[in-house]
């Protein structure tokens, strides 16, 4: 400890008093409605979109579908179609976030997420009670967990700043609130 503290000491002092973090204005209370108009235009600035029960089922008459009851099965929906090759990917989320667009989904057993990240597209059917204003109040829910947000598309750059949506997982996300 003697080092540590030497080491310290010999900083130099600037005199200058810690900041205090000033917490932020809080929100006027939105209606649930209201936060889904604000999580809808985060989503798409993001790329992905807000859909209907009709977009789901045109995006389910599609091939090679895996839900995530099917992906607890060895990673293979009961076609035997691995996930890797699943088109389409339907899971729920614990909640959505209005201030920023994304989605938080708790993990763990039972609670797989591959048909969330391996499918070209990840169609989130949720309903509409889970939704919160702001990324505090929804990590003051789901603290105890541990969680994965999820955030538009998957996407990513090269060094000349080229985007690439589907890298890395889905290229498409549709959140459906029900």
């Amino acid at each position: 400890m003697a080092d540590r503290d030497d080491i310290l000491n010999a900083l130099p002092q600037t005199g200058k008093k810690a900041r205090v973090p000033v917490p932020a204005p809080p929100l006027p209370s939105l209606t649930s409605d209201a936060m889904w108009q604000i999580f809808g235009a985060r989503l798409e600035e993001l790329g992905g979109r807000l859909g209907t029960l009709e977009d789901v089922e045109v995006i389910l008459s599609r091939p090679h579908v895996i839900d995530q009851e099917s992906a607890t099965r060895l990673g293979r929906q009961p076609g035997g179609v691995p996930i890797w090759e699943a088109e389409v990917g339907v899971t729920t989320a614990d909640l959505a976030v209005a201030e920023i667009g994304s989605l938080l989904i708790s993990t763990g057993p039972g609670r797989p997420r591959m048909a969330s990240l391996s499918p070209v597209v990840h169609v989130v059917v949720m309903p509409k009670e889970r939704i919160v204003a702001t990324l505090e109040e929804a990590f003051a829910r789901l603290s105890d967990r541990s969680t994965v947000m999820i955030t538009g598309p998957s996407r990513t750059a090269d060094i000349e700043h080229v985007l690439v949506r589907g890298v890395h997982g889905p290229g498409d996300i549709v959140v459906v609130p029900v």
